[in-house]
């Protein structure tokens, strides 16, 4: 079923939101230090909280947020990682390690991306939590 202007009458989940090239300079400029510091684990809801009308941050903000939810995620399978293969003597000690790192340094490249481009301005995808982003509603 169809409303007056041709889209769906029921919830779906790709977003309806206006294009982000209509964001203006005003926000971008005023939402920098916000966007670049909701990358950072656990602070992305300062970006939500504090500046929910500006549409550059919270773009920013809701990446931020599901890169928290993915990191917790990924955190607790490591942790369930070490607790099996761990156990293991050797093998399982440098395993743990060498997943660990991989894990933390893919982190901090990615909040490290992110962060540099909210703080230059720039609206990036972060490819697939961009994706999952768009589809929270605030």
């Amino acid at each position: 079923m169809l409303d007056l202007f041709w889209s769906a009458c029921y919830r779906s989940l790709v977003a309806n939101r206006p294009p982000y090239d209509s964001i203006s300079e005003r926000e971008i400029v005023s939402g920098r230090a916000l966007a670049a510091v909701a990358y950072l684990p656990g602070l992305c809801f300062i970006g939500l909280l504090e500046a929910p009308q500006n549409r550059f941050v919270t773009f920013h903000a809701r990446q931020g947020l599901v890169l928290l939810i993915v990191e917790v995620i990924a955190w607790i399978a490591l942790a369930i990682f070490q607790g099996s293969v761990g156990a293991i003597p050797v093998v399982g000690w440098i395993l743990t390690a060498l997943a660990r790192l991989i894990v933390g340094l893919g982190f901090l490249a990615v909040t490290v991306y992110g962060a540099a481009k909210g703080a230059s301005g720039e609206l990036v995808r972060i490819p697939f939590l961009g994706d999952w982003a768009e589809r929270i509603e605030f």
